[in-house]
């Protein structure tokens, strides 16, 4: 079956250790998006902020540049997507297509500019914030809301082809991007606070926001946020799933598996191992509804908004 997953971290470790994209020791090569039968992989940009002691803009491009590079000595096999028309073509060259993230907002450095020239090098999806608050607004665990130059960023994304993650945000900053964002809103990589009560998963009305916009929201498999526990199983990942589809319907179902941005023990071990999630869920749900869940509704905004 295809599959869009909308989150890995691969770049970050590709660009720390100089690493290659063909095969690896992550979770993610192009050997393994292969046996998964990937039309698509967005790869996400992270810094953490705390980290690095250079100018952030200037380290997003040498991941950028790195990352680049790595898609042109493969290009028989993956090739970098900024759009639906792009796409399209790519994967009736049956190639993978490469979309890029961006996750810290931070990064732009409070300059609008920097986010038209991150626009202009393809990256097409951004979250305002990680674990840190930063001036774009508050993370997760916070009860504060956006900036002023948060609102702006936000308003700027309503008229650019960057589409707005809200994983990792506060729910306070949430609510506030629900009266200002005109598009369907995307969780990348996030699940339900119903099933495990923790700050990175969604409340109930968030969920609800999002399927009311259109919106998406990507499955992580990272264990700490499917049950608290150092393992990610398979029957824990199928209860986020069954709780959004009743709570936020069919549509709003996808991937997001964040691959390589996670310590855990894993049941589905690799982009390679997806077929054993999906071997259980056909046998739970309608192969439509399958569909939806592993590409169509990430296709679908790609489609609309790119």
């Amino acid at each position: 079956m295809p599959i869009i997953d909308l989150h890995c971290d691969t770049i970050d470790r590709l660009y720390a250790e100089r690493s290659g994209l063909v095969t690896n020791e992550y979770h993610v090569d192009l050997s393994k998006l292969k046996t998964g039968n990937y039309l698509a992989q967005w790869f996400a940009l992270f810094v953490d902020t705390r980290l690095t002691q250079k100018p952030l803009m200037e380290l997003i491009k040498e991941m950028y540049d790195y990352f680049i590079d790595q898609i042109k000595l493969n290009n028989e096999h993956i090739v970098l997507a900024t759009n639906f028309k792009e796409y399209t073509q790519i994967k009736s060259e049956r190639k993978i297509a490469a979309f890029l993230s961006l996750e810290e907002g931070q990064v732009i450095g409070g300059d609008i500019n920097n986010l038209h020239k991150l626009c202009e090098l393809g990256i097409r999806m951004m979250t305002l914030t990680w674990n840190y608050e930063n001036e774009l607004g508050a993370p997760h665990f916070s009860d504060k809301g956006l900036t002023d130059f948060g609102k702006q960023v936000v308003s700027y994304l309503n008229d650019s082809p960057m589409l707005l993650d809200i994983s990792h945000l506060s729910e306070a900053a949430f609510r506030e991007i629900c009266t200002l964002y005109k598009k369907p809103i995307i969780a990348s990589h996030c699940n339900a606070r119903a099933i495990y009560n923790h700050t990175r998963n969604l409340s109930d009305d968030t969920i609800r926001c999002i399927a009311h916009s259109g919106g998406i929201i990507g499955i992580n498999l990272y264990g700490l946020f499917l049950g608290g526990t150092p393992k990610s199983t398979i029957n824990a990942i199928l209860e986020h799933i069954g709780y959004l589809y009743q709570l936020g319907g069919e549509d709003i179902l996808a991937l997001g598996t964040d691959f390589d941005g996670m310590d855990c023990e894993l049941e589905v071990c690799n982009a390679g191992e997806m077929g054993k999630l999906i071997n259980i869920l056909v046998k739970l749900y309608p192969q439509s509804v399958v569909d939806k869940l592993m590409y169509q509704n990430a296709e679908r905004i790609i489609r609309e908004n790119l």
